[in-house]
């Protein structure tokens, strides 16, 4: 599991680190990056379980700022707020931080924090993560690296967004033939569907499911993907699918 700490206190950082091994019951696999500033963090191409962030840094907020640069090219990041003030949360909500711990509340109230913290990651982890293949290798999903999931043959099609497709394949500009934008799984799709349903999926026809995360448009009977994607809505399916939606945007 990797771990990011945004602190500018090396105090801080110390004691935080060492309060996470004695919460987890493998600290051997744990791994840290610990940055003084956002700056520094920011400037990383690399995709943490937990990222904890101090609020005040040299004497400025920021913490908040950095968690928000976060959240807009993540929106699934487990942020975690570690700082000595208690700020009001109308100025903390938009980023949707997970935990906000107090470094002050005492050792066994953060260790009780921390340990809430490391089963969520614990638990995303083993729900997000999706085994994939093309024809030389395997690859390790992520939710959001998933526009939907369509059967094939005996098992399933998963088509990447963009993004991903450009980092696997080694394309500065992702081709737009649909036939670059995939890799296989050997998994059925409904069995996909009952790992990902709680994460925003859902089935637009009985032969895909849809990550409603990335949908940009929707009309009367179609919905429009963020790289421009247009998939149908099967008519049986589209009350339960509307449904999911608004429940999915409004939470």
């Amino acid at each position: 599991m990797k771990i990011a700490i945004c602190d500018d206190c090396p105090a801080d950082r110390k004691k935080l680190k060492s309060l996470i091994l004695e919460s987890t019951k493998h600290p051997e696999e744990i791994g840290f990056d610990e940055f003084p500033d956002g700056k520094a963090l920011l400037e990383q191409d690399q995709r943490y379980n937990i990222i904890f962030l101090d609020i005040l840094i040299g004497g400025e907020k920021e913490g908040v700022r950095t968690a928000a640069y976060i959240r807009q090219r993540d929106e699934n990041a487990l942020l975690v707020f570690y700082t000595a003030y208690d700020y009001p949360a109308s100025s903390i909500v938009e980023v949707r931080p997970f935990q906000y711990l107090i470094k002050d509340k005492g050792t066994e109230k953060l260790k009780a924090g921390i340990q809430k913290v490391m089963k969520e990651a614990e638990r995303r982890k083993r729900v997000s993560d999706i085994l994939a293949f093309d024809k030389e290798k395997q690859y390790v999903l992520k939710t959001e690296d998933i526009l939907y999931i369509a059967i094939r043959d005996k098992g399933t099609d998963i088509y990447l967004t963009e993004e991903k497709a450009s980092e696997i394949f080694g394309l500065e500009h992702a081709p737009k033939e649909r036939k670059e934008f995939y890799l296989r799984s050997a998994m059925k799709l409904n069995e996909h569907y009952a790992k990902l349903e709680a994460y925003g999926f859902a089935y637009g026809k009985k032969s895909y499911i849809i990550n409603i995360h990335h949908i940009t448009a929707v009309t009367k009977d179609t919905v429009q993907l963020k790289d421009g994607t247009i998939l149908n809505i099967a008519r049986s399916r589209k009350k339960e699918f509307d449904s999911r939606c608004s429940r999915y945007w409004r939470g």
